[in-house]
């Protein structure tokens, strides 16, 4: 494990958070992804080569001691796949939790670059190309087809079954949301944008 090993970020890791998974939890958006999933609520994260370049290590440190675990998002986490596999390799020698979202199958990450590795210190993966016309009403999946796969025996299905919006407003002024809004904030969003 290599914590200077960098990732491409989409924003500053966000220390805390009650809608993205189990727990108390800090988040961590990367940046860059080329599956293009038509209706991602997050198009400004697909961009490669943008975001902000921080290693590992600046990253394990900015999450608070407090939290139970560490969620991942996108962008798509397995497009980084060096960064990604020394980030979840920390984590899980911290101590934390750790829940990641991919556009990308199980059977497609077990192919890629380092997939088997990370997969290895994920208790939760949330797999599969997000699809508007499938939008889940429930839980921590974006769209039906999506599969929730419990990887360790840290938690069960029920662990899993919230589904909430957070807004984090940061000293810069900016205002990020996270979680599940629904459509109406979406659009709302999408025009203050």
């Amino acid at each position: 494990m290599n914590r200077d090993i960098c990732l491409m970020l989409h924003t500053e890791v966000t220390p805390y958070s009650m809608v993205n998974g189990p727990g108390l939890r800090a988040v961590i958006h990367v940046q860059g992804c080329s599956l293009g999933c038509k209706g991602c609520f997050n198009p400004a994260s697909h961009q490669a080569g943008t975001g902000k370049k921080v290693s590992v290590g600046e990253i394990c440190t900015s999450i608070p001691a407090e939290v139970e675990g560490v969620t991942i998002s996108g962008g798509e986490p397995f497009q980084q796949p060096e960064g990604l596999l020394a980030l979840v390799q920390a984590l899980r020698k911290l101590g934390y939790s750790i829940l990641v979202f991919s556009g990308y199958t199980m059977e497609e990450i077990v192919q890629l670059p380092n997939g088997r590795g990370a997969l290895a210190c994920i208790d939760v993966l949330i797999d599969g190309r997000y699809e508007a016309d499938k939008s889940a009403v429930a839980g921590l999946r974006g769209s039906t087809n999506q599969v929730i796969h419990i990887l360790t025996d840290r938690y069960q299905p029920d662990d899993l079954l919230t589904r909430q919006t957070e807004l984090t407003f940061r000293q810069d002024g900016t205002v990020s949301v996270t979680g599940f809004p629904n459509a109406r904030l979406r659009r709302f969003f999408r025009q203050e944008g």
